[in-house]
C-alpha cells in the first residue's frame, strides 16, 4: 500500500540513492580535498527533485510540524536534521504514557532508541543502536514492543498525512 508513497518520499528526502548533483553531496567531496575560497551560494530549491514538482517545503508548510519532523527522521539522510527534529518531538514522546517509565524519564535513552526505531530500516546503522545491559532480556523485549507499537503508529500518522497531501498535488496516483 505505501510502495508509491515510500518512494515519492524517498525522492522527496533523498535516500537512499546517491546524490551526486546536490550541492551537499559536491560540499562533502571538496572539503575532503580541497580548499576554495569562494562562498557557496544558498539555494532555496532543492535539487533533489528533478521533475517531481514537490519540494520539501511543500510538505514542510502543508502538513502538521510533529508530523513532518517524524518524516524528517525517517527519510532524511542528513543526522543533523534528525537530531533537531526529534529535539522538537522529545516533549511528545516523554509525555506519552504508553512508553515505558525509565524512557520518558531518560532523555538520552529515550533519543537513542527511538530515534533508532523511528528511522527507514534502511538508514538504521549499527552504532545507533541501544543495548540494555542491567535489564533482563524479557523487561527489555516488553520494552522494545511498547516502543516500536508508539513508533508504528506516529510513523503511520505522518504517512498518512503525506499521502493524503501527495495525492492531492498529482505526485502519487492509485487505482490505475
Amino acid at each position: 500500500m505505501y510502495r508509491a508513497l515510500e518512494q515519492a518520499l524517498h525522492r522527496i528526502f533523498g535516500v537512499p540513492e546517491p546524490m551526486m548533483n546536490n550541492a551537499r553531496w559536491q560540499r562533502d567531496i571538496n572539503t575532503g580535498y580541497r580548499r576554495t575560497s569562494v562562498n557557496p551560494v544558498a539555494s532555496t530549491r532543492d535539487e533533489r527533485l528533478g521533475e517531481d514538482g514537490i519540494y520539501q517545503g511543500y510538505l514542510r508548510q502543508r502538513m502538521t510540524p510533529e508530523l513532518h519532523d517524524i518524516l524528517t527522521i525517517r527519510y532524511d539522510d542528513d543526522h543533523s536534521k534528525r537530531v533537531m527534529a526529534f529535539q522538537r518531538l522529545q516533549h511528545h514522546f516523554r509525555t506519552d504514557e504508553r512508553l515505558p517509565k525509565p524512557f520518558r524519564s531518560n532523555p538520552v535513552l529515550l533519543r537513542l532508541w527511538l530515534m533508532h526505531e523511528l528511522q527507514h530500516p534502511q538508514l538504521r546503522q549499527q552504532k545507533g543502536r541501544v543495548t540494555i545491559k542491567d535489564k533482563g532480556e524479557s523487561t527489555v523485549y516488553r520494552w522494545q514492543q511498547k516502543c516500536r507499537a508508539v513508533c508504528r503508529e506516529w510513523v503511520r500518522l505522518a504517512e498518512d498525512e503525506a499521502q493524503a497531501l501527495l495525492e492531492q498535488a498529482g505526485v502519487i496516483q492509485y487505482g490505475e
